[in-house]
């Protein structure tokens, strides 16, 4: 496979620009019609790739693309099933490009985006071995993989059709995630609670992903909607948080305590891109304080993103990947941000959570305000919403953390 030439770029369809280079060292240039239209300097594909009349190199372009991509295992499978090596992205999306995360499509030279079809219908069994194979990704020979979506966890994606399921094959848009439970996983119950976890976050007025469990063949899996489709079948642009800043996927985790916090220098980038910028920080406080409540400890920078409207308009993308890991794994502490000065779940307290919303811009009491009704709201979704038996437990802990932040102290790891 020959990687070295140029990918056409798309965006809801719409051809925007040209990748190309070879292996760590991509470059990209947006059509000229596309800068003339929306003006230098604008926002469209990434915050962190404003628009430009002259060609963009260094690491931010290479992350971007890169953060299309699969991690870990499932890359390096993808990379070997297809002859090219794990960290060659222009090689890999050459083969996965046509449905990734968001509006964006790269594809090769002369191919056009498809923007409509519905790909191969699949039966219930075929979904069940799909499903069943992961991560192996034992497939039948006419089910060529051409969807891509970060993440190191093994996961198929799959359109939803009339209640049925069909393969997203040769560009069709992929609607829905389904990730059986792992096969090798510390946390016990991994799946379970992040569905009852995304639950509660929508019934505490957060916006979250739409999830359910279901059992295919033997693996149970978590079914997630996809929040940048259209219920009718349509994208909607969004990157998550390392591709907003020009990080790698390598650097999702925050890695120092030294101020500016990674979410200060994010909500400095983004806020002036949103209509109401205190909203948009107090709705990144509310779901920064749901992540903390509940012991996420996988709330990085690659599980927050933000959607980007046609005209540069950025929001808030909607709660997803929410797992309250720590309680089930102690070993789980990483809080993914450093917030307040504090990157340790086991040590954040409520004053943290405060001054990292007074760090991006909101006064004080906003701050307190926003951070208490989050917590109060949490505690009450939590308590009643309903959960599998195994984890049943988290109904009474998540309301009894909360309180534990509200009186100023750290938060319980257990009911003991």
């Amino acid at each position: 496979m020959n990687s070295r030439q140029g990918m056409e770029v798309f965006l809801h369809g719409r051809h925007i620009g040209m990748l190309t280079g070879t292996s760590l060292r991509l470059a990209f240039q947006y059509d000229a019609d596309v800068v003339a239209e929306y003006g230098s300097g604008a926002t469209l594909l990434s915050l962190s790739l404003p628009l430009s009349r002259k060609k963009l190199t260094g690491p931010s372009v290479y992350n971007y693309f890169d953060g299309l991509l699969p991690e870990g295992q499932v890359r390096s499978q993808l990379a070997m099933d297809n002859g090219v090596s794990a960290p060659d992205a222009l090689g890999l999306l050459r083969v996965l490009g046509a449905d990734c995360a968001g509006a964006v499509q790269v594809l090769p030279a002369g191919v056009n985006p498809q923007q409509a079809g519905n790909g191969k219908s699949l039966t219930h069994g075929e979904v069940a071995n799909i499903v069943e194979a992961l991560p192996t990704w034992d497939l039948p020979e006419d089910f060529m993989i051409t969807a891509s979506l970060g993440g190191v966890q093994s996961k198929v994606l799959l359109s939803r059709i009339d209640g049925g399921w069909s393969w997203p094959g040769s560009g069709a848009v992929s609607t829905h995630i389904i990730k059986p439970d792992p096969l090798d996983s510390p946390v016990p119950h991994l799946l379970a609670s992040e569905d009852w976890a995304l639950k509660v976050a929508s019934a505490a007025g957060l916006p979250a992903a739409e999830s359910w469990l279901e059992t295919f063949g033997s693996r149970r899996a978590i079914v997630v909607k996809r929040f940048d489709r259209t219920a009718a079948g349509g994208r909607v642009h969004q990157e998550d948080f390392t591709q907003a800043l020009g990080l790698s996927s390598a650097n999702k985790y925050e890695g120092t305590t030294a101020s500016p916090s990674r979410l200060t220098k994010l909500t400095s980038l983004a806020a002036p891109h949103t209509r109401d910028e205190e909203e948009f920080l107090r709705q990144l406080l509310r779901a920064v304080t749901f992540n903390a409540l509940i012991g996420n400890g996988d709330a990085h920078s690659k599980n927050y993103a933000v959607l980007i409207l046609d005209g540069g308009e950025v929001r808030l993308a909607p709660l997803y990947d929410a797992a309250p890991t720590l309680l089930l794994h102690s070993a789980s502490v990483n809080a993914g941000h450093t917030l307040g000065g504090q990157i340790r779940l086991p040590y954040l307290t409520f004053e943290h959570l405060v001054n990292e919303g007074v760090a991006w811009g909101l006064q004080g009491s906003e701050a307190r305000l926003t951070a208490t009704q989050a917590l109060e709201s949490a505690a009450e979704a939590a308590a009643a919403t309903p959960s599998v038996e195994e984890i049943s437990f988290l109904r009474e802990l998540v309301p009894a953390r909360a309180q534990d932040l509200l009186n100023g102290r750290t938060a319980r790891r257990s009911l003991a």
